[in-house]
């Protein structure tokens, strides 16, 4: 609630709001997998701002709509998803997890199966409210993926610590596939999505 306190006057256009980062231990997880903890979160920060809040979900539950409604039903503008799904590493010189905290997040092209479901039954749930879709996108045709899933945009993330410019050249390669795919791209300019 700080935060968006804070940011509430700032120069930003909308806000994200991270309901389910693994890799902090107070709580980071139990948010944005319990629908009633992410409503009564929603209910405390949606009055203290009008930029559009965007919440990010997370993939580590059985059904990733419940917690969408929630999010959608307490004053969320947009969703993004998926954030990184729950894993760990064992060192096995001593037999102790590589990460201090235990576990952490698992995102790259491992992921993109998982985000791709996650967005295309959310939208099946949710047909009017934006998606962004993010999760092992390293490439135009990955994206593209995320798009006929039923995203409104696309988010490139662990690709870029492994090749800054990946955001780029992902949206360089998307543009030229949109651009033989002129229905899937008059949709997306007029606001809609493919499903």
């Amino acid at each position: 609630a700080e935060v968006v306190e804070k940011l509430a006057d700032s120069d930003a256009d909308m806000l994200e709001i991270n309901v389910s980062c693994p890799n902090v231990s107070a709580g980071g997880m139990s948010v944005g997998a319990d629908p009633v903890a992410l409503a009564n979160l929603m209910d405390r920060l949606r009055p203290l701002t009008d930029k559009p809040m965007i919440v990010k979900l997370t993939p580590n539950v059985t059904d990733i709509t419940v917690p969408a409604r929630a999010a959608v039903e307490h004053g969320a503008d947009a969703l993004s998803m998926i954030n990184t799904l729950k894993g760990m590493r064992i060192n096995i010189r001593n037999g102790e997890p590589i990460i201090a905290n235990v576990t952490g997040g698992v995102s790259g092209p491992a992921v993109l199966p998982i985000g791709l479901a996650a967005v295309y039954h959310t939208r099946t749930v949710l047909p009017d409210i934006p998606i962004i879709g993010l999760g092992g996108i390293d490439s135009g045709e990955k994206a593209l993926e995320y798009l006929y899933a039923g995203a409104n945009a696309v988010e490139v993330g662990a690709a870029a610590l492994f090749d800054p410019v990946a955001p780029l050249r992902v949206a360089r390669e998307l543009d030229d596939l949109l651009d033989s795919r002129p229905e899937l791209a008059a949709k997306l300019a007029a606001g809609q999505t493919w499903r």
